[in-house]
């Protein structure tokens, strides 16, 4: 009720509640109460708890990823960074998610330049493969 933010660790959802026995973080998500995941212990988690999410059926993916990227910005007040929108800083993850609930990163931009690539022959392929374009009305 005072705008502070409801941090839950990620591990938390991934493990599929506490290893403390503490609160189930997916339940208070569901509730609207948690505005942040944190990695916790564990720094993949955000990225499979996210999915995780969304899997479960918990929240829609974007909404999910916003738990662990827009909430966690608005929290420490990075103002130019945790949303795709211009004048922002351009964070970008590059996730393959061909295996449920196994997303694998495969590339990392940030501030708008390419700083890990975990496969360039993947990119050039799906790069070199025509696509049908979709216009939205």
């Amino acid at each position: 009720g005072h705008g502070d933010a409801i941090v839950y660790g990620a591990p938390n959802v991934v493990r599929g509640g506490s290893h403390t026995g503490w609160t189930k973080a997916s339940d208070m998500i569901a509730k609207g109460l948690c505005s942040v995941l944190a990695s916790d212990y564990y720094y993949p988690a955000q990225l499979l708890a996210a999915f995780r999410l969304a899997a479960d059926g918990v929240l829609p993916l974007t909404e999910a990823w916003n738990l662990v990227s827009a909430g966690p910005a608005r929290a420490t007040g990075l103002a130019d960074r945790g949303v795709l929108a211009e004048g922002r800083r351009a964070d970008i993850l590059l996730v393959d998610d061909g295996v449920k609930l196994r997303p694998r990163l495969i590339a990392v931009i940030a501030g708008g330049k390419l700083v890990h690539l975990t496969d360039a022959t993947r990119l050039l392929a799906a790069a070199s493969t025509p696509r049908e374009a979709v216009v939205a009305a």
